[in-house]
């Protein structure tokens, strides 16, 4: 190749057609994720999330922060694709398209609002269809940007930040049926609240992020009030599943090194942070890459090892931001990295201080894993709880029971004689509580849901009372017990109140 076969230089502008792919690997969750990262770059610590619904059709997302906020030449730049400003150590973007990739893989139309100390508030548009012939951008009047800075204060409290919305969505339900947009939406909801109380975990728990989220029809938005995105703890058991672990492995290549935390959860152990996002723990086996407190990927071996049921207790932590660039890769999205040849050479020499290697720890937890399920039984099938429990309740009795779906059982108040706590009515399938006692319990009345604590003893002491197709000796003897233990008791609580 010789520089004198060189006659000029041109610029070659991308095409503005790269827009329309924009955003393709893009799930909501890792796209709303994606937006929650601007904000803390600019240095929030409050971000509001709101899935906005009309006849419960999800038609607008709003993400508003309390961060910095930008002036006109900042929001232009960040409207400008690729742009990529100057990124410091602690920053989560990286690329300059992360707003743009997120926004118009679920929007046609991108707006954002924003407000900087001592400068004007800003508004810009982006319209899917005109920015991918000519790049095009509207700019949005003062008194707009002026109402929408309102509006975030109202909704989170703070003059400055940032407000992105996303308006004409694509993927959303759309069908007649308004039974199908409900679940949708609290489907969507749940996986949201899921992904982002795992993503930023370590910063929830740290009170570095407060993170909530509101789902409502859009013309009463503005009264919601958010409930907090709790953080969820792949890493989160209470005792180790292995007394040897977590322990570092170091791999080391062409004189980098980056530590492996691995860690082997108990066995028999199904808590949120095992399982996540209504999926089994099994799901979840693999690497938990961090970066700056933000984690990019989710468990997954990717192609360094293969899963399998015995290795689901198998989970590894890599904390090294140095790492990715040259053991790994990320991808715009920050769902997930790309494991270099590096990475997957220096694994099969890495070692603790101990001797112990990866393929060590791999069968540590596989035996971690037989060991602990030998005397594993399945729980079996138990009645539908139906009237009387509250929605938590019920749910949380089908996340951890098989149920029977021919029958339901019921839980409800009457008065009963004052010795009498229960009784059960096996025809009706109703197991009846004194109301005379009901004071006790719980002291507000008038919910048919309450005492959840109280029906949830009594679910689990009785329901396979209900369960027969009639009552045996043993399941009457069982009633005249309880009822004659309960009758006391209650009679004791309320002496001990002084009741």
């Amino acid at each position: 190749m010789n520089g004198s076969d060189v006659v000029e230089t041109i610029n070659l502008a991308p095409d503005a057609g790269l827009v329309k792919s924009l955003g393709a690997n893009h799930t909501l969750e890792s796209a709303i994720a994606d937006l929650v990262d601007n904000s803390l770059d600019a240095g929030a610590t409050k971000v509001a999330v709101r899935l906005l619904t009309d006849s419960e059709r999800l038609v607008q997302v709003e993400v508003f922060d309390n961060g910095t906020g930008m002036d006109s030449a900042g929001v232009d730049k960040a409207m400008t694709l690729g742009h990529q400003r100057e990124y410091s150590d602690n920053d989560l973007g990286h690329f300059g398209i992360g707003m743009k990739a997120a926004s118009f893989g679920h929007a046609d139309v991108l707006t954002v609002w924003s407000s900087r100390y001592g400068a004007v508030p800003v508004g810009r548009r982006i319209r899917r269809s005109d920015f991918s012939k000519d790049f095009s951008c509207e700019v949005l009047s003062d008194d707009a940007a002026s109402n929408a800075e309102v509006q975030r204060k109202r909704v989170i409290g703070a003059d400055r930040g940032t407000s992105v919305v996303w308006s004409e969505l694509r993927g959303a339900y759309r069908g007649a049926n308004t039974t199908e947009a409900r679940t949708w939406i609290a489907n969507a909801e749940r996986s949201l609240r899921s992904h982002l109380g795992v993503t930023f975990h370590r910063l929830i728990t740290k009170n570095a992020l407060d993170l909530e989220i509101v789902v409502d029809e859009l013309e009463y938005a503005d009264e919601a009030i958010g409930t907090p995105v709790e953080a969820i703890d792949p890493f989160g058991y209470a005792s180790s599943g292995h007394p040897d672990y977590p322990k570092a492995v170091v791999a080391e290549s062409g004189g980098r090194q980056v530590v492996l935390q691995c860690h082997i959860w108990p066995p028999k152990v199904d808590i949120t942070g095992f399982r996540m996002s209504g999926k089994p723990g099994n799901q979840f086996q693999g690497f938990y890459i961090y970066r700056n407190d933000r984690l990019l990927q989710v468990g997954g071996w990717a192609e360094v090892a293969n899963p399998s049921i015995q290795r689901q207790l198998a989970r590894v932590v890599l904390d090294d931001e140095t790492a990715i660039g040259s053991f790994l890769t990320m991808n715009p999205e920050k769902a997930g990295l790309r494991f270099e040849p590096i990475f997957r050479d220096a694994l099969d020499h890495a070692a603790a201080a101990d001797g112990t290697t990866f393929d060590t720890f791999l069968k540590d937890a596989e035996t971690r894993y037989v060991e602990g399920n030998r005397r594993i039984s399945r729980r079996r099938p138990v009645i539908t709880p139906d009237k009387g429990f509250a929605p938590k309740l019920r749910r949380s009795i089908e996340r951890e029971l098989p149920l029977i779906h021919t029958d339901a059982l019921n839980l409800q108040w009457k008065r009963l004689p004052d010795d009498e706590f229960i009784e059960v009515d096996f025809g009706n399938s109703t197991l009846w509580i004194n109301s005379r006692y009901r004071y006790l319990f719980a002291p507000e009345r008038g919910s048919l849901n309450d005492a959840p604590v109280v029906k949830a003893l009594l679910f689990l002491l009785a329901h396979t009372v209900f369960e027969g197709a009639h009552l045996g000796p043993k399941d009457k003897d069982n009633i005249a017990l309880w009822r004659a233990i309960l009758g006391a008791a209650v009679k004791a609580e309320e002496e001990m109140r002084g009741e």
